[in-house]
């Protein structure tokens, strides 16, 4: 089955903040570096179920999982057959709290 994959506007947000942090010292590969992200995120379409829950899981109540990126995580949710990037950040950062995890923002 394919998944309708959709990324909020915070995750649009995260993305597009990365690419212009990158493209400072690197233009080109900045734009490769955001294709190959994109590419990855509309791979979801097919079996997102397959990577491992992130660690907000549990403390939130809801099935966020992760896929990784290199240095960074794509936080999602399976609701049917949408799948909703919730953000895209860096593995170093914070875990999100749970009502981050709810909210738009």
């Amino acid at each position: 089955m394919k998944h309708k994959v959709e990324l909020s506007r915070r995750a649009q947000r995260d993305v597009e903040s990365l690419y212009l942090c990158i493209r400072r010292d690197a233009p080109q590969r900045a734009a490769r570096w955001r294709q190959r992200l994109l590419d990855l995120i509309d791979s979801l379409e097919r079996f997102p179920e397959r990577h491992a829950p992130a660690p907000e899981a549990e403390a939130a109540s809801l099935d966020v999982r992760q896929m990784l990126f290199g240095a960074y995580r794509v936080l999602y949710v399976v609701d049917g057959d949408t799948v909703s990037v919730l953000t895209v950040r860096h593995g170093a950062r914070q875990f999100m709290e749970p009502d981050e995890l709810s909210g738009e923002s």
